[in-house]
């Protein structure tokens, strides 16, 4: 009981090995004791337990009187029930080696073999042939000398396996001390040695392995303690293996990184987790070189944390690749901000001498066609001047005097037009009931040797425009394509709601558009003309045929209504143009009634604000020639000041584009708070964006410049009825 005590108290993996050496010694003092006769000398077994396992001695003690008969029987008997019942494989020999004694565990061993068979030298047979020699001699050598020796042979088990067995004999003595034969532990380490040599195969493989590798590697236990360094880890720190074990790489870390690189370690061991770290190392010549290291928790045999397995790399290299790829790109963004700078430069150079050349351009035609038009009108009054008396001739000169005028009036609002600076007045209206009723007009413009069709979508085309310029776009649309198609051709016109998608068309917002296409059946474009087919006086026509505006005109339109124009050619398949319009929500406006032209019999008191002198000189005067009363100012202040006092005024006539920071919108805005229900109408040739925003969205007629006296009655005949309405 109290072995068993202090078995329980060896740690689990060392209990079994103690179980065995000490289960052996006992079984062999046993045999020593129950065998021995009375003898001067006696050698009594002596067991030494310790944590690992137990040793076995013999000592001499002085002579000892013989049992008696019955004691050593009882002593024999004793001796078999605790040699049978050992783990371990027991054999008692004579004084010449024969065998004696067979324990239960080694008769099992041998199964079959009768204890005859095994008596004296006939156990011999079942030794390996390779080992009798061998073990005969250290079994002579034994028995010579008396001394304790150990063997290893081979064996034949019951079932033909040849087993290798591990001996231990110690010699036995009788009470005289003469020698009486040996008895011998033996264990089976077949499994044993086959697991030493595969370790130390497998030991020898992670060796060579972990020499050959070009990487850093290492092994360390608990306390970060090195066990284990491959042949790269030694040429780098340029020690030996036992030098390299006791090294702590701390020694060779640079100052600059050891901080970092020991809180990285810290925090990893202390968590057991893995953990990695760049850091500059000293190598064995003096170079400071960066490696990158990769620690991995490692387990012992039973799981538990034993210490980490580490990976080094040495990317020095890579680094200074990476050092220089870095540079490289710095320099190469360097060299492409440098680059595109020259580009921008060279576009913007290039966008200047176009837009000058376009101006050159646009100024020669507009003086060209000015200059025209300005020819009729100053021959036309010097004729006049000089025969005042001629009746018929000035009525001639003057009405000559008058379309050239009228020219210059269109040709200004088709610059304006392109420029994007008409002022616009658009309203919501029905694009197919637009074009059907212009459908006469349109077919006499393409006349009848050219065939004209007109296919409308059924659903609503409702956008909101500039119905007259619409119109105007549109017809310079067919007339070109009349221009370009022979007799016996086609024109149609066509109309589709269309849902437009993010990039479906180019230059146009995501959105739902009335898309008008005019198709003809003409000679078509080159791509160098298809390129131009927008710049303002370009034309393909005979000189004298064509001002180079027309398309200008509807590009300038499709922009300021928000949308576009696009257009596809092929010469001789003809040409597609798609003006695309921003579609309406809501139904189409009624339409304002027209006037009729004929002037009012009422007299208007009418406070006219025009900045040009000339001008004003001839609104007045065109006023007074219909019978109104007409007071004059120059600017918004004037006007305020003659409307803060008690002066009567019906009627507000102001230009739009006006000096001094207020323009005629504003000033017909702060009109209309002084003298609610005051009539107002607006005038101008040109407005611009900021200003044609605002006209959009005010509430007065617009009278575009130039105009006449009969524009101009008419235009104020259209007020009177609204006048009355609200002075009623």
């Amino acid at each position: 009981m109290a072995f068993k005590r202090l078995l329980d108290r060896i740690a689990g993996r060392d209990r079994r090995l103690t179980a065995v050496a000490a289960g052996a010694c006992a079984v062999t003092a046993l045999a020593a004791g129950a065998l021995v006769q009375q003898a001067p000398a006696l050698a009594v077994p002596v067991i030494f337990l310790g944590g690992a396992g137990a040793a076995f001695a013999l000592s001499r003690q002085g002579p000892r009187p013989q049992p008696p008969a019955g004691e050593q029987r009882e002593s024999d008997a004793r001796f078999r029930l605790v040699a049978d019942d050992a783990p371990v494989m027991l054999w008692m020999g004579d004084a010449e080696g024969g065998g004696l004694y067979l324990n239960r565990m080694f008769r099992d061993f041998w199964g079959h073999r009768t204890p005859e068979s095994l008596a004296g030298m006939g156990w011999f047979e079942l030794v390996h042939p390779e080992d009798r020699e061998s073990l005969k001699a250290t079994i002579v050598a034994g028995v010579a000398s008396h001394a304790p020796f150990t063997m290893s042979p081979r064996l034949m088990r019951a079932d033909g396996q040849w087993r290798l067995i591990e001996a231990t004999a110690v010699p036995r003595f009788k009470t005289c001390g003469a020698f009486k034969g040996f008895i011998s532990v033996c264990r089976d380490v077949t499994e044993a040695r086959a697991a030493d040599a595969a370790r130390l195969e497998s030991e020898k493989r992670f060796r060579l392995i972990a020499d050959s590798a070009s990487v850093f590697m290492w092994v360390s236990e608990l306390g970060a303690r090195f066990i284990f360094v491959n042949r790269a880890y030694l040429d780098f720190a340029g020690v030996s293996y036992e030098e390299a074990l006791q090294l702590s790489f701390v020694e060779r870390l640079h100052p600059d990184d050891r901080d970092r690189v020991l809180a990285v370690q810290a925090a990893g061991m202390a968590g057991r987790k893995p953990f990695t770290f760049e850091a500059r190392f000293q190598r064995a010549d003096g170079q400071w070189r960066w490696l990158r290291a990769q620690a991995t928790p490692r387990k012992g045999p039973g799981g538990e944390h034993a210490g980490y397995v580490g990976v080094g790399v040495d990317v020095t290299e890579a680094k200074q690749a990476e050092s220089d790829l870095k540079r490289i790109n710095e320099l190469l963004e360097e060299r492409v901000a440098a680059a595109l700078a020259e580009k921008a430069d060279a576009e913007a150079a290039l966008f200047h001498a176009r837009k000058m050349e376009a101006v050159g351009q646009l100024t020669g035609g507009v003086a060209h066609d000015f200059n025209n038009l300005l020819t009729v009108v100053i021959g036309a009054l010097d004729m006049i001047l000089k025969h005042p008396e001629d009746g018929a001739k000035r009525r001639r000169l003057g009405e000559a005097a008058l379309a050239a005028a009228r020219r210059g009036e269109r040709l200004t609002h088709q610059l304006l037009a392109f420029s994007r600076r008409q002022a616009l007045r658009p309203e919501t209206c029905d694009v197919n009931a637009l074009i059907r009723d212009g459908e006469p007009l349109t077919r006499r413009a393409v006349g009848e040797a050219i065939a004209f069709t007109l296919r409308l979508s059924e659903e609503a085309a409702t956008a909101r425009v500039d119905t007259g310029q619409f119109e105007a776009a549109l017809l310079n649309l067919v007339v070109n394509a009349r221009d370009a198609t022979s007799a016996g051709g086609e024109i149609t016109v066509e109309t589709e709601r269309l849902d437009v998608s993010a990039d479906q068309v180019p230059e146009l917002a995501p959105g739902a558009y009335v898309v008008v296409r005019v198709r003809d059946s003409g000679v078509g474009m080159s791509a160098d003309v298809l390129s131009q087919v927008f710049e303002p006086f370009f034309t393909t026509k005979p000189a004298g045929k064509g001002t180079g505006l027309g398309l200008s005109q509807v590009y300038g339109f499709a922009r300021q209504s928000g949308g576009v124009v696009h257009l596809r050619s092929t010469e001789g398949r003809g040409t597609i143009v798609a003006l695309y319009l921003p579609a309406a929500e809501m139904q189409p406006e009624v339409a304002r009634p027209r006037a009729c032209g004929t002037p009012s019999s009422r007299v208007l008191r009418v406070l006219l604000v025009e900045d040009d002198p000339s001008v004003a000189v001839i609104a007045e005067t065109m006023l007074v020639e219909l019978g109104h009363a007409v007071m004059r100012a120059e600017n918004a202040e004037q006007a305020l000041k003659l409307l803060h006092a008690d002066r009567p005024v019906d009627l507000l006539l102001t230009d739009v584009i006006m000096p001094g920071g207020v323009n005629g919108v504003e000033l017909a805005r702060l009109a209309s708070v002084l003298r609610p229900g005051l009539a107002v109408l607006l005038s101008s040739g040109y407005a611009g964006e900021t200003v044609d925003a605002a006209l959009a969205e005010a509430p007065w007629p617009f009278l575009k410049k130039p105009y006449d006296a009969d524009e101009l009655a008419a235009t104020l005949q259209a007020l009177a009825p609204s006048r009355q309405a609200e002075t009623a």
